[in-house]
């Protein structure tokens, strides 16, 4: 990979994070009650997550698949950045959790929190341990490209065009259900390496050319994103909700989640061929971007416990107010302090290698 950054990747990733702590953020909100103008603003906000998680994961495609890594590498490289600053944060929650939330340690919560067990603080680390199985599964790619490569020629071209195939197909079966990813947790992490195939096919391979103007597919995909995200919320969560009673929405494998995702993904790629996105990138907004950016795992990792902390003392003030008010507030409050936090630990020697700044 460049030393440069690409800086329409830093704006998705900062994009996708702001996505997720979105999500988490609505939480409180998302249960008021599924008939009414809280709900609706509230699942706008929540389902930010559905096409952030697949774009993070998209973006480590485009970033590391096609790499010619040993597996000395591979361990330092990649795993060692996500498991350590993961350790440690795994620390801080545990301790957090036992002294403000159990009031005493209990090991089978450490494990829990550990694991990204659903119903405690680490319920937010699933995506670590699925970020290392794909990984693994990157890994196992790139060198069958290797391999392949020197065998015959365009093979990377044809093998991950063929492996994106696949990779729709596997999502179009989850689509109609003919089989579940979500029935065995393996299963459904390994799954995510579809997104890994096709993040990499769409940035580095252009199907369209010179055959439509940037400027077209930049509107082309911006309806598409904003239409299929309006339908998403009002024509599935919504009215799906309503039935149920309770919050509905769909899993990252269908199609629907997929297209919206590619179309987001694709109207940045063609976004940043244009001057005025370029000049943004030198510009406050840019900077703050590449920031969000840079330090967007180590984001990811703190900020669940940041807004465990600011619900609980600021709950006097937000509980029934305005979601389209406080919702937001809570997430900028939240990358403020998350920011705030892993800037002053890069400053300082050992605590470095905990904020996951990339």
């Amino acid at each position: 990979m460049s030393k440069k950054r690409i800086f329409y990747y830093d704006v998705l990733r900062a994009i996708a994070i702001m996505g997720i702590v979105f999500c988490h953020a609505s939480v409180g909100f998302i249960l008021a009650g599924v008939n009414s103008p809280t709900f609706y603003i509230s699942a706008f906000f929540d389902c930010l997550r559905d096409f952030s998680i697949p774009i993070f994961v998209m973006l480590s495609g485009a970033l590391l698949v096609n790499r010619k890594d040993s597996l000395g590498d591979f361990f330092k490289k990649r795993l060692s950045r996500l498991f350590i600053p993961f350790l440690f944060w795994v620390v801080i929650y545990i301790c957090y959790s036992s002294i403000y939330i159990k009031h005493s340690f209990d090991i089978s919560n450490a494990i829990d929190i550990f694991f990204g067990t659903s119903g405690t603080m680490g319920v937010a680390f699933w995506f670590i341990w699925m970020i290392i199985i794909i990984y693994c599964g990157i890994f196992i790619i790139n060198k069958i490209i290797e391999f392949g490569s020197g065998k015959r020629e365009n093979f990377d071209r044809k093998f991950i065009t063929l492996l994106t195939l696949l990779s729709v197909i596997y999502i179009g079966c989850s689509h109609f259900r003919l089989f579940s990813p979500y029935s065995h947790r393996l299963l459904y992490f390994m799954s995510f390496i579809t997104y890994i195939i096709i993040g990499y096919f769409i940035t580095h391979y252009d199907m369209v050319g010179s055959k439509i103007s940037t400027n077209k597919m930049i509107l082309i995909t911006l309806i598409a994103s904003c239409s299929l995200y309006g339908y998403y919320i009002f024509g599935f969560v919504v009215p799906k909700s309503i039935q149920a009673g309770h919050f509905v929405y769909k899993g990252y494998f269908n199609l629907l989640i997929l297209t919206l995702s590619v179309n987001v993904f694709v109207l940045f790629k063609y976004l940043s061929k244009t001057k005025p996105f370029m000049d943004i990138e030198y510009k406050a907004l840019g900077k703050a971007f590449i920031t969000v950016s840079k330090y967007s795992f180590g984001i990811y990792l703190c900020h669940y416990v940041i807004l465990h902390i600011l619900k609980n003392n600021l709950i006097g003030f937000y509980h029934n107010q305005n979601p389209i008010v406080w919702i937001p507030l809570l997430v900028i409050l939240t990358v403020i302090i998350s920011l705030a936090i892993l800037s002053i630990m890069d400053r300082i020697p050992y605590l470095n290698r905990f904020t996951g700044k990339s």
